[in-house]
């Protein structure tokens, strides 16, 4: 029994080891085959997987295709950068024509990794990486660039820097579009601006025209251009804007004759027209400055006439390229613009100057009309001289001179002349009076008011004496201007001058005429002056000095002996029996009586003695340094020279004298009173003889 429930047991735990392997065998068996299904869900999942990965990875490789295929049509210039190396990885056609390269290779080893491939400051390599180094941190950056490719024109570029997913990771795109050509107007404005606000402040002429050329070079890249103004007066022209030549050439073309052959602006405008010198090296017109051409590297030149609102020539602007080169009609409508404001501003300028000349000219004949016509007649002929001078001075001419005419003789003499230095005055090289019908000069000037000779010209034979006084030399005029007292020709204004070509412009014309009129006003009143003067001082009569002028005469010689301790005489006479000849001759004969008188009176005395009309028929006579006892001989001499002279009337003329000398401590009224008391004692001694005072 024991033995069966041992056997029962084992069958149990036998029966139970069997379901319990079942049981596990089972379990096997359905995990193995939910790994299987498993399994074949995951291949399913890894083949969609790759699937989806080959799908994404040819979208990624097709858009990367279809971008660089993009960028490459695309006229912006695109560069892709490594993000952390900075290497090119792309760069379209457009980026690398910009930056001068031909391989992305070669725009990152001769470009991104070379300093000197860049500009300057705010344009270097480094402001470059800054830009990228932005953009890698805090996204997007916008800015202007400016590209100076060796061997072509600047670029300017408008940019952008941003952050792309590129071949399956991150890069730095750079895009830049081309605005060269606004930046171009903009600068070209700028420089527009600047110059019209230097016309507009009176900057100088200059400061106008190097703007002007600045803006030129602006619209024509890769030119140096200058602006040259025509001196009409020396026939040349001078530099005067544009600085961007080297200061050797300027200082070589710098006062051009115009002429044929001078360079390509004195050409220019001998011409009258444009003259492009497309290869310096083969035009016969750059022989005399091809060497200081070739020296600073030039090697064409384009010049073009600057003219004027009413077509004058005012001279050139000139482009000059350091290659052989020929201007194209675009060039052409670039260049149009600064040659009308260059033609403006010279226009400007002129005009300022010819006003400035204007003001001075008159402030000059307002000063020279006051000097002159307020003149003492004394001083006139200092004052003439002076004016001569003056005129000489502002015209920068070799000499001013006033010629005079007299009525009667119909003769002409200088009497005024200025000369510069180094020329011989007329008055020295002759002091002769030369012979000029008035009617036949006035006829020569044909109603107007001066006349131009130059040299070369046939001297016509009314102004003879100019031709033997003057030689007139090459580059030498002269003007000559009718000098006029009332509406009467009194003489010539002659102003000789030497310049290139003929100095006379109308203002200076009318300025010359004008002082010719100042000095027949001034002449005019000197003769006036001298007229009153000798009236206010001369008896009308005899032309012997009157009574007034003799007692002025006798203070002053007083006045002197007293100071000086010296002496004089003083003779007084009258006519015998003079009342007896006008009641019987006449009072015309008597007058001439009087008139012969004076004359023998006026040729019987020494220069340095005075004689005057006392009153009627007496008249004076002071000696200065003379004694009585050398006075009396002079006074009787006299005496009898007017007995011996034969007069009008049918007798004989005699006078009685009476002759006193100075004592110290006497005025003027004793000595005349001792004289008046001899000039007595002749009358009661039987007249006709001379008696002293002591």
């Amino acid at each position: 029994m024991g033995s069966t429930t041992s056997d029962y047991g084992f069958l149990f735990f036998r029966s139970a080891e069997i379901g319990l392997l079942s049981l596990l065998t089972a379990g096997l068996a359905a995990l193995l085959v939910w790994s299987l299904i498993r399994y074949r869900r995951l291949e399913q999942q890894t083949r969609g997987l790759s699937h989806e990965i080959g799908s994404a990875s040819r979208s990624l490789r097709n858009a990367d295709r279809d971008l660089r295929t993009l960028f490459d049509q695309s006229a912006i210039a695109v560069i892709l950068l490594d993000r952390s190396t900075k290497a090119v990885l792309y760069a379209n056609e457009t980026a690398m024509a910009a930056f001068g390269v031909r391989s992305e290779e070669q725009l990152t080893t001769e470009v991104l990794q070379k300093p000197d491939a860049w500009g300057e400051a705010p344009f270097r390599l480094l402001d470059f990486e800054e830009y990228l180094t932005k953009t890698a941190r805090a996204g997007v950056q916008k800015f202007e660039w400016r590209q100076e490719p060796p061997g072509r024109k600047p670029l300017w570029l408008d940019c952008s820097l941003s952050v792309i997913s590129y071949r399956g990771g991150h890069a730095l795109m750079f895009t830049g579009v081309n605005i060269t050509a606004r930046k171009c107007a903009e600068t070209a404005d700028r420089f527009r601006h600047q110059a019209m606000t230097s016309m507009a402040s009176d900057k100088g002429l200059h400061v106008a025209l190097d703007h002007l050329a600045s803006m030129a070079e602006t619209r024509l890249p890769g030119s140096r251009c200058g602006i040259m103004v025509h001196d009409v007066e020396a026939a040349r022209l001078r530099w005067v804007g544009g600085r961007s030549l080297p200061k050797s050439l300027r200082e070589r073309l710098d006062g051009l004759p115009v002429a044929f052959g001078a360079a390509g602006s004195g050409t220019a405008v001998f011409i009258k027209g444009r003259v492009v010198s497309r290869d310096i090296r083969t035009d016969d017109r750059w022989d005399r400055y091809r060497e200081e051409a070739e020296l600073t590297g030039i090697r064409a030149c384009w010049s073009e006439p600057v003219l004027g609102s009413g077509g004058e020539l005012l001279g050139t602007f000139d482009v000059y390229h350091n290659e052989p080169w020929t201007p194209g009609d675009d060039d052409i409508d670039a260049l149009t613009d600064p040659i009308a404001m260059a033609s403006l501003a010279i226009e400007r300028h002129q005009a300022k100057g010819q006003l400035e000349q204007m003001v001075l000219s008159e402030q000059m004949v307002r000063r020279i009309s006051t000097d002159l016509l307020t003149l003492d007649a004394e001083e006139t002929d200092e004052g003439i001289v002076r004016t001569c001078r003056g005129l000489g001075e502002f015209y920068r001419a070799d000499r001013v001179f006033l010629c005079q005419m007299e009525d009667v003789s119909q003769q002409v003499h200088i009497s005024h002349e200025w000369s510069a230095v180094g020329v011989l005055p007329l008055r020295e090289a002759s002091g002769r009076k030369f012979p000029m019908q008035q009617t036949s000069v006035v006829k020569l000037f044909d109603g107007k008011p001066s006349l131009i000779l130059s040299a070369g010209d046939d001297i016509p034979p009314a102004l003879g004496f100019v031709g033997e006084l003057l030689s007139l030399q090459s580059k030498q005029s002269l003007l000559l201007a009718m000098v006029y007292r009332g509406d009467r020709m009194c003489g010539l204004l002659g102003i000789q001058t030497t310049a290139a070509i003929n100095p006379w412009t109308p203002q200076r014309v009318h300025t010359s005429e004008l002082m010719a009129n100042l000095f027949g006003s001034a002449l005019s009143r000197n003769e006036l002056l001298h007229s009153l003067t000798y009236q206010a001082v001369h008896d009308q009569l005899t032309g012997l000095y009157n009574r007034h002028k003799l007692e002025s005469f006798m203070d002053q010689e007083v006045a002197r002996c007293t100071r000086y301790g010296s002496t004089f005489s003083l003779v007084i006479f009258d006519l015998d029996h003079f009342k007896s000849i006008n009641d019987r001759f006449g009072h015309n004969e008597g007058d001439s009586v009087l008139a012969g008188v004076s004359s023998l009176l006026t040729d019987g005395i020494r220069e340095s003695e005075i004689a005057g009309r006392w009153g009627g028929e007496e008249f004076l006579i002071i000696l200065p340094e003379t004694t009585l006892d050398c006075a009396v001989p002079v006074a009787d001499r006299l005496r009898g020279s007017i007995e011996s002279h034969r007069f009008s009337i049918p007798e004989r003329v005699t006078i009685s004298v009476g002759v006193a000398a100075f004592r110290p401590g006497d005025s003027p009224h004793e000595i005349i009173q001792r004289a008046d008391a001899a000039l007595y004692s002749a009358k009661e001694s039987g007249r006709n003889c001379v008696k002293s005072s002591f």
